[in-house]
């Protein structure tokens, strides 16, 4: 609850040293889930006696919701430390290159924080009084908040869609094309492919056994569990990078689908190539977030833990 009011004070702080002329992007969503979130955490965390457990499901549900939104408004702070380097590299002999707001990085900082310490909160809530390790404290499997199991494979399947349309187009498919002499003419158009294809592989390693232990056929490794920050690190900042990326490019492919057209606006694509790109990135994002939590819920544990309380006692396979 601290964490969301102080999301909302320097929101509010940001907004008046800026002169309160312009919005940020994302400004509006930090500030209601600010306020959702520390009412829903509210009623979350009322004891038991006061309110039923029906109710607090609810506040718990609209709690994880305003996290969600939290770490919507608060993923551009990646790009502007990616901006900011940029500028470091650059040097000052580049005038032209875009300043950096201090003021909303560190509300999108405090957003992003907010909306991990929300979610633990309710995790936390929800396990209690379910039986612990003695060893870790973390809860039985069954006392966890649980992703479907499917998640991993509906992130491999909304990641295809762009590199399986791409390589076409590299094997001289005129799929969605309009103008083949512009898209064909582009070099190194299967570059961005590399990327998607890794996401692609990354999504399947959270649900399948190698993710977890190394094949027997890798040298050295083969038979060892897989460190869980190989798989864990790429996968939580794919799916923060989503999670920004993907919803701004599907309004933008919405709009100009149903827009009015212009002869400037035609790039040799057909509107639906874009739209279907910006969509599988929109619903890849939470089905690589669900994964990836899942994962994270069956690879934490510790040697106290009892075989088959967690990943490290033995479910390999998802």
């Amino acid at each position: 609850m601290a964490g969301c009011a102080a999301t909302l004070l320097a929101s509010t702080l940001a907004r008046r040293r800026g002169g309160g002329a312009v919005r940020h992007p994302g400004e509006r969503l930090v500030r209601g889930a600010s306020v959702v979130g520390a009412l829903a955490l509210g009623a979350a965390l009322v004891p038991d006696p006061v309110a039923s457990r029906h109710r607090r499901r609810i506040a718990e549900l609209g709690a994880l919701g305003a996290a969600v939104g939290l770490a919507q408004g608060g993923s551009p702070v990646l790009f502007d430390v990616l901006g900011a380097v940029f500028r470091r590299a650059i040097g000052p002999a580049a005038p032209e290159a875009p300043g950096g707001d201090a003021g909303r990085f560190a509300v999108r900082f405090l957003a992003l924080g907010s909306a991990a310490l929300t979610a633990s909160a309710v995790t936390r809530n929800a396990a209690h009084g379910v039986e612990t390790c003695a060893g870790c404290g973390r809860p039985a499997p069954d006392g966890r908040l649980r992703a479907p199991a499917w998640s991993g494979y509906a992130a491999v399947a909304l990641s295809l869609p762009y590199p399986v349309v791409k390589l076409a187009w590299e094997c001289g498919s005129d799929l969605g094309i309009t103008r083949p002499e512009l898209i064909h003419g582009i070099r190194g158009g299967w570059v961005p492919v590399v990327p998607a294809l890794v996401g692609s592989v990354l999504s399947l390693a959270l649900v399948r056994p190698w993710g977890r232990v190394f094949p027997r056929w890798v040298p050295a490794v083969g038979g060892s569990r897989v460190p869980r920050v190989l798989v864990l690190g790429p996968a939580c900042f794919s799916t923060a990078l989503l999670a920004q990326v993907g919803p701004a490019a599907f309004m933008s492919g919405v709009r100009h689908y149903f827009g009015p057209r212009k002869p400037t606006d035609d790039f040799g694509l057909r509107p639906w190539v874009p739209l279907t790109f910006y969509a599988s990135w929109m619903l890849w994002g939470p089905a690589l977030g669900a994964a990836t939590w899942e994962y994270h819920r069956t690879t934490a544990g510790c040697p106290a833990c009892p075989p088959g309380r967690d990943g490290a006692g033995g479910s390999g396979a998802a």
